[in-house]
């Protein structure tokens, strides 16, 4: 009875939240606190009755019955919201039923954060909310305030726009909803087929091809996706074992699957969700961050190429023969016109078009476009179960940006983010590399377990203007930021791109981490190459942007031989230190060290051409 209670009411949750993000698309969204209190009508309590307490046992009665409570409360309080916002968000003071009704609604967000995220960033977002409670109390006094009562604390947090109903969730609430949905689309009506048949095409004859396939693949995916953890489940589960097959390590397979899964956000025309929160903090236009996205993302999956193709060198693979390779033909006469949306979309951005209407239409020519061809033609559970997809991806990134809304509206009325900012540039004095090294640990440590839309928010309120004061371009310091928040999903002891490839690969998941982390070291340096050097974001003159291009391209390679110890051969450590001295050289924005990098780089590896047995050459351990 109670399983099929929970079946309706989900379903009905699932088809009206989809026509009211459709609908708002259509017509444009409503006031900030409606669009975003409707959002989370939908969303809350579809989100209790999805997703398990994991404090009793699945499926019991128990279980069953708290979801139903939670999901009624989480309602109510929305709809106490919704019914009178005009005089809750007016900065008034508010009564002593609001306050508890607010209270409640802070409660289920830490609930929602705890049941999709985990325990540990539930901890943190209650100290912050008992950090603002209790200023005076502090006992540190470089950190005490004058502290927040309840009813100041409510009304900061949930009665406000600055809170749990902030930009994060507003961005939810309107563009991203539509994004995912046009990316569920696209998986239900076969475009994951698609991009795997291209990405075998274009690299599943060369050397390492398995691996490179995973990495074009999810190239190709993440613009899909948006997510690291769903590019790794949706291309992992035809790569890994296609790598394992081939005789690579699962350690290896599933490293590489994860590296190259976390850069998928990176890649235009579809970038993911945080590039539109991004769009909404620096007041640009979505194609200018396109453009200025577009060479940092070649050279990401230019150097995991690289790191692929050296290391299965290394190893002794060799091409596979070309009639192994499937034809892209049929698969681009049967689905290539799933490419249309993904068109529609760059195209309607480029002529101005806002960003919601624009998914909003790009949705729509997807729905249209899939009923051309039988192969893609939805049926009305497929394009049910497209929804349900939309929605239930929906959850977890709702819940984590009301709680970054916790984390934000605390910072900021307590005077918290100042101070911390006031901390890094003090540690750093002034110096722009200190301060990008603290960034990257704040990053990685902040985003461990959390989307890349969280980790993004959380630090886009605090580190870009010191970034910004050291006269790096503002859009330079937001795609740094977004960059290490992405490459968290890799970085030990929290990867949660990595555990998933893992579990894909039947490989141990920490070590798995460590190993993408050690394959992707050559990506970690590409955020400081475009912060030294914007020519790199094409910020500057053509030739400015075409010399600093190869420089960094050859940087890139000859770390990745260092670092991988091969070039045709294995090594020598000395020849490995030069290659990637020469390869930080290359990359630093001094023309004349640049120049020197590439002499002391290119002398190495001619030391490495000279006539060598190649008796020890054969496959090695691929971890």
């Amino acid at each position: 009875m109670l399983i099929a209670a929970r079946r309706w009411t989900t379903t009905f949750l699932i088809v009206a939240g989809s026509g009211f993000a459709l609908y708002t698309g259509a017509v444009g969204p409503f006031s900030a606190p409606v669009q975003r209190g409707f959002f989370m009508l939908f969303m809350f309590p579809l989100l209790f009755l999805l997703v398990p307490s994991k404090l009793l046992k699945n499926e019991s009665i128990a279980e069953l019955v708290s979801g139903f409570v939670l999901a009624g409360l989480s309602a109510g309080v929305m709809i106490w919201l919704l019914a009178d916002y005009d005089r809750l968000y007016a900065n008034m003071s508010i009564g002593s039923l609001d306050v508890w009704i607010g209270a409640i609604g802070i409660a289920l967000v830490l609930e929602a954060v705890r049941r999709t995220v985990g325990l540990g960033i539930t901890v943190v977002l209650i100290i912050f909310l008992e950090f603002a409670y209790l200023g005076p109390q502090i006992p540190i006094a470089s950190l005490r305030h004058g502290g927040l009562d309840l009813e100041s604390l409510v009304s900061t947090i949930f009665y406000s726009t600055d809170g749990v109903f902030g930009t994060p969730l507003g961005v939810c609430a309107t563009f991203i909803v539509l994004i995912i949905m046009l990316g569920a689309l696209l998986k239900a009506t076969g475009g994951a087929e698609l991009f795997m048949s291209l990405a075998t095409a274009i690299t599943g004859n060369s050397v390492g091809g398995p691996a490179k396939i995973a990495v074009v693949a999810s190239a190709c995916m993440g613009m899909i996706t948006g997510a690291t953890v769903a590019n790794v489940a949706t291309t992992g589960s035809v790569t890994i074992p296609m790598m394992k097959r081939a005789g690579y390590d699962p350690r290896f397979a599933a490293a590489v699957e994860a590296l190259a899964s976390s850069g998928g956000q990176l890649m235009p025309p579809i970038m993911g969700a945080a590039a539109f929160v991004m769009v909404e903090y620096l007041s640009i236009s979505y194609v200018q961050l396109l453009r200025h996205a577009l060479v940092p993302a070649l050279l990401f999956f230019l150097a995991v190429l690289m790191i692929v193709h050296v290391r299965s060198a290394k190893l002794g693979f060799e091409r596979r023969p070309r009639g192994r390779t499937a034809s892209i033909a049929n698969d681009l006469k049967q689905r290539g016109h799933m490419l249309i949306p993904i068109v529609v979309l760059v195209v309607l951005l480029a002529l101005r078009f806002g960003i919601m209407y624009a998914c909003f239409l790009a949705v729509c020519s997807a729905i249209g476009v899939a009923m051309v061809r039988p192969a893609t033609r939805l049926t009305f559970a497929g394009f049910y179960r497209a929804l349900q997809e939309t929605m239930e991806s929906m959850c977890p990134l709702a819940a984590i940006c009301a709680g970054a809304g916790i984390l934000i509206g605390a910072l900021t009325a307590t005077g918290l983010s100042l101070r911390l900012t006031y901390l890094i540039e003090y540690v750093a004095d002034g110096s722009l590399l200190v301060t990008l090294l603290l960034t990257m640990i704040a990053c990685v440590v902040l985003g461990m377990g959390l989307p890349t839309v969280a980790a993004y928010v959380v630090l886009a309120t605090l580190v870009p203007g010191l970034l910004i004061d050291l006269g790096v371009p503002a859009v330079a310091a937001h795609l740094f930021i977004f960059y290490f928040a992405i490459l968290s999903a890799i970085t030990p002891p929290v990867c949660t791109g990595a555990y998933v490839a893992a579990g894909i690969a039947n490989a141990d998941p920490m070590l798995t981490g460590f190993t993408a982390m050690k394959l992707g070291l050559v990506v970690f340096l590409l955020p400081f190459a475009f912060v030294y050097e914007p020519s790199l974001l094409l910020i500057g003159s053509v030739g400015e942007i075409a010399i600093h291009l190869g420089t960094c391209a050859v940087g890139l390679a000859f770390w990745v031989f260092g670092l991988e110890g091969w070039f045709r051969q294995e090594l020598g450590a000395a020849t490995r230190v030069l290659l990637v001295i020469s390869g930080v050289m290359l990359i630093w924005p001094v023309p004349w060290v640049s120049a020197a990098g590439l002499v002391i780089g290119g002398l190495a590896l001619l030391m490495t051409l000279r006539p060598r047995s190649w008796s020890n050459t054969a496959p090695m351990d691929a971890t």
